[in-house]
């Protein structure tokens, strides 16, 4: 996701930190090279995970996530800039949805 100096990052940063990690294990993805903002810094470092992908496939980046056992997978991205919906599209989770980084619906067969 925008895991930079990007509004995404500036509404969601302290979120993935909130998490009770008995409860719930968060994967962050970053999908956009490291920019050395405060921002993605604060993000990888209270995120239980957070993993670089931007130089994977697509297939790749499902593979991973399959791996991982997420459970649900949210795209912050939708149709924006450097989104990878064709990861979505591989079925990686089991649950999947949008949040945030796009006002509307994808109108996806992907997202739950």
């Amino acid at each position: 996701s925008d895991f930079a100096n990007h509004p995404l990052s500036h509404l969601m940063a302290s979120v993935f930190g909130f998490h009770d990690t008995a409860l719930v294990e968060v994967f962050c993805y970053a999908l956009s090279p490291d920019d050395g903002s405060h921002h993605r810094a604060k993000i990888a470092r209270e995120s239980e995970h957070f993993v670089d992908v931007t130089a994977l496939s697509a297939v790749a980046i499902a593979q991973r996530i399959r791996a991982d056992g997420v459970h649900v997978l949210v795209n912050l991205n939708g149709y924006t800039k450097g989104a990878r919906s064709e990861v979505f599209a591989l079925r990686p989770a089991p649950v999947q949805l949008l949040y945030m980084g796009f006002p509307a619906t994808m109108g996806a067969s992907y997202i739950d």
